[in-house]
């Protein structure tokens, strides 16, 4: 049984693949508090499933309602519990499996893309705000950013894409950021925006 928050159809409006359609499957809690959090409700709604019943759900909607291939495990924070039966489940049913994850808890867990994204919040209990194990592991990490401030949180040691996000789409964080990377030069740095956000996606 897996705790669930909800299960539904979008597009992915962040970070590397931000563009393409999927089905996302939001786990209910996190183990980080962040001010900035834009997903209240995995704290506030829990579904007991089975991994039986969220197959069906995603085939529903992957299938008989479009022709999507991915689905996007997300939270809240996913690694809170074992989902590698899920994934492998989906891996064989030939869904395109990708994680979203504040690193702050390790498991290896078979999946095909995995999102990393540190919160400064777990530097009260791990160096550089996540498990270094994930730096080998991740396909890119995704830094939200508030402030020049956050800017130094940045682990430089990431040789992945490292998407930098500034806090709500502010356009004037957006702006700083647009400076400073210019002047760190580090070539796997990206701005990015919420692009469900822009265009009101649900």
């Amino acid at each position: 049984m897996l705790e669930i928050c909800k299960i539904f159809s979008s597009i992915q409006g962040e970070g590397w693949r931000q563009g393409i359609p999927a089905v996302f499957i939001r786990f209910y809690g996190c183990n980080l508090r962040c001010r900035f959090c834009d997903t209240p409700e995995a704290f506030r709604k829990m579904i007991l499933m089975e991994e039986k019943e969220i197959i069906e759900k995603i085939d529903f909607l992957a299938k008989e309602k479009a022709n999507i291939f991915n689905v996007i495990i997300t939270g809240g924070e996913p690694y809170m519990q074992d989902f590698s039966k899920l994934s492998s489940l989906l891996k064989k049913k030939g869904y395109f499996v990708a994680v979203e994850t504040n690193g702050t808890i390790w498991r290896k867990i078979d999946v095909d893309w995995l999102c990393v994204s540190p919160k400064k919040q777990a530097l009260e209990f791990m160096k550089n705000g996540y498990d270094i194990r994930f730096r080998k592991n991740a396909h890119e990490f995704k830094y939200v950013i508030e402030d020049k401030k956050d800017i130094d949180f940045i682990d430089t040691k990431i040789r992945k894409p490292v998407i930098l996000q500034p806090v709500d789409n502010n356009l004037k964080v957006a702006e700083m950021i647009a400076k400073e990377i210019k002047k760190i030069g580090m070539p796997n740095l990206f701005l990015r925006l919420q692009l469900h956000r822009i265009l009101d996606i649900k």
